[in-house]
């Protein structure tokens, strides 16, 4: 059930149509988990800085029923991070990546949770 928010002062516009396909592609392949339950949110045209400065900029949000922890988010902030700057060029050092693993029971799904 991993979910993927991004929250970035980039236009819309300025967004590919392809960008969430291939987020859920790359996420599903580094975390090992189906593509099928990858949720992505693109928020653009935020009002945000980073540094001060409102050039382009992320904050982002990565959740996950396990897979989460020291060693992997290394790999996932390197992924998301050259994403995000080869697709929406943001520079990788104005973007910040929070991970959260979140337990199966207090994820809703298909009217049920995942336990």
């Amino acid at each position: 059930m991993p979910k993927f928010i991004v929250n970035t002062n980039i236009s819309k516009d300025k967004v590919p149509e392809s960008f969430t396909g291939e987020l859920t592609q790359q996420l599903s392949k580094a975390m090992g988990k189906p593509a099928q339950y990858l949720a992505i949110q693109i928020s653009p045209d935020q009002l945000m800085s980073f540094g001060g400065s409102t050039d382009p900029c992320a904050t982002c949000f990565l959740y996950c029923i396990g897979k989460i922890g020291e060693q992997e988010n290394k790999v996932y902030s390197k992924l998301l991070c050259d994403l995000l700057n080869k697709q929406l060029k943001i520079p990788s050092d104005r973007i910040y990546v929070s991970f959260f693993e979140i337990s199966a029971g207090n994820v809703g799904w298909n009217t049920t949770t995942f336990a």
